[in-house]
């Protein structure tokens, strides 16, 4: 197979490393070098002339460069999908363009319940895999003021600053933001974020999950993998994996986050939850298992 992703430098431009960007590190660079791994041809391509002899190309991103490459691989009889993580519709030229893709993948069940209005069976969902870390939290240590992580993207910091920072703050715990925000305790860092994350306790997800209902499973499967007990919003994609006060808990008010962090400081019970979280989950969010998905439709 010769499988190209067009990811042109507009949709990088707010990363200072590729690998920043959760969506193509999860989504486009494990399958890269897994495909290669294998023996077939992968490539990465900043620009349409790249396109080359590729077998199927894979869209991230819509513009008028990505309408015309489908154009063009389509009159190749050749194989185009878009992968869609975000919920836009209505523009006229990302919908000319899906209309041309043999399929399109969606990071979460909500959004491909969306697209199937429209494009009916060629929509399927794959999510983001759970990361492969060389370390994860030490559950056996114990300190006397836990720290509770937020890890995103700065922009989304604000509700979590206003409104959950003074709840953890308020019951003796430490907040900790890690992102690429200037006013964050650790900035993101492609190198070591995930030993920071993992030298935390408790990992919470809050999502505006009634303004942004498609997101995908990323936070919370990123959580797992570093072997945080997690509290989340009600978004779907985390439904899907929280069975609440089974394996973590969902909070729906803001009462809720406190409640939950003060259970949370039994040691018995975070370790718990993560050895629960990881039986329910491991054989359908692991990197492989992800990948195979990836490969079938591919083919």
């Amino acid at each position: 197979m010769k499988i190209a992703w067009y990811i042109p430098p507009k949709i990088m431009e707010a990363f200072k490393h590729p690998l920043e960007n959760p969506s193509f590190r999860l989504r486009c660079w494990y399958n890269y070098q897994l495909l290669k791994k294998e023996g077939h041809i992968a490539r990465i391509i900043e620009t349409p002339s790249e396109v080359q002899d590729a077998d199927v190309l894979v869209l991230m991103s819509f513009g008028e460069e990505e309408y015309q490459l489908a154009q063009y691989m389509k009159s190749k009889n050749r194989k185009v999908i878009h992968d869609y993580t975000e919920n836009i519709r209505g523009i006229e030229i990302l919908e000319k363009t899906k209309k041309l893709c043999d399929y399109i993948v969606c990071c979460s069940t909500y959004l491909a319940d969306e697209e199937r209005k429209v494009y009916k069976d060629r929509v399927t969902v794959i999510r983001d895999p759970l990361e492969e870390f060389p370390v994860t939290h030490n559950v056996i240590y114990e300190r006397d003021k836990l720290k509770v992580v937020w890890s995103g993207m700065g922009g989304n910091a604000l509700l979590v600053e206003a409104a959950i920072k003074p709840v953890i703050e308020s019951l003796g715990m430490e907040y900790v933001e890690l992102s690429n925000r200037p006013e964050s305790n650790i900035l993101w860092d492609k190198e070591d974020w995930f030993l920071h994350m993992a030298s935390c306790d408790i990992c919470i997800c809050p999502q505006d999950h009634w303004a942004f209902p498609a997101k995908s499973n990323v936070k919370v499967t990123t959580a797992i993998s570093l072997g945080l007990p997690v509290i989340c919003s009600p978004l779907q994609s985390y439904l899907e994996i929280i069975e609440d006060g089974k394996n973590g808990y969902l909070a729906f008010t803001l009462e809720d986050w406190g409640r939950y962090l003060l259970h949370l400081r039994s040691p018995d019970l975070r370790r718990i939850f993560v050895e629960r979280i990881k039986q329910k989950i491991s054989n359908f969010y692991e990197v492989k298992y992800i990948y195979g998905q990836w490969k079938t439709l591919f083919r």
